[in-house]
């Protein structure tokens, strides 16, 4: 462990994803309130990317979890916030309401986890890494209406997706829009994932790097990865309607 029993790069690897997402929103503000064609923003290799990165922070929120003193106080805090965000979203940006974002997302993922602790902690760490990460990727396509991916994938029937509480599992109905889109299924497969490798780093069986401090930087911006989270739209929402009266 580090200094005061930290793991440095969780910290270091959650502020760098938080910082791209900031960087993700910056540019599709930029791209809706049509100052730049950034036309690349639609392109699949695009989306792997901010999935990439999104997978990460949500993969080391569940790690974060064996580390936690209360599991419990942290996702009713974050469904609270997710509840704030929704309402200034809607009330800001009707256009663009965050209705299951990350943070409802985490909520939900803690709670359930402090819920489930004493059956999760029978399971093996490598065996919940595994089968979460696995249960992740066939379940990817769930909220575009299928399941698996390739030649082993199917559709799903179309009566699941019914409205909004659906949504939330990862079964959209029509119509539904959320400018951060992260429901159950796939990503709680993810989270699960991260509380299998968070046994692992816990017990200090990672490689000796993880545990050393590399960027005070990316470190600060994890611990404050909340924080930052729930200003950065707003923040860069109304950066971004300012220069477009001032050009």
């Amino acid at each position: 462990m580090g200094r005061h029993g930290r793991i440095y790069f969780l910290d270091e690897a959650r502020g760098l994803s938080i910082l791209l997402m900031v960087l993700h929103h910056a540019a599709y503000d930029a791209a809706f309130l049509q100052i730049f064609p950034l036309g690349f923003l639609g392109a699949d290799w695009f989306g792997a990317i901010r999935a990439f990165f999104a997978g990460v922070f949500v993969l080391i929120s569940g790690a974060a979890c064996r580390l936690s003193r209360s599991n419990l106080r942290r996702g009713a805090k974050c469904l609270l916030l997710a509840a704030g965000l929704w309402a200034i979203t809607g009330w800001l940006f009707p256009a663009q309401p965050i209705r299951f974002g990350v943070l409802h997302l985490l909520g939900c993922a803690m709670l359930l986890f402090a819920c489930l602790r004493p059956l999760l902690d029978r399971i093996p760490p490598s065996f919940s890494a595994v089968a979460g990460c696995t249960l992740f990727f066939v379940g990817f396509g769930v909220p575009a209406g299928r399941v698996g991916f390739g030649p082993v994938g199917m559709a799903l029937p179309a009566f699941l997706y019914r409205d909004a509480f659906t949504a939330a599992f990862g079964f959209p109905g029509p119509g539904y829009f959320s400018a951060d889109y992260f429901p159950l299924i796939p990503w709680l497969f993810l989270f699960w994932a991260g509380t299998g490798l968070g046994v692992w780093l816990r017990l200090g069986r990672g490689p000796r790097w993880l545990y050393r401090s590399h960027s005070l930087f990316l470190a600060a911006a994890g611990r404050r990865s909340l924080w930052i989270y729930l200003v950065h739209q707003p923040v860069l929402y109304l950066f971004f309607l300012v220069l477009c009266r001032w050009v």
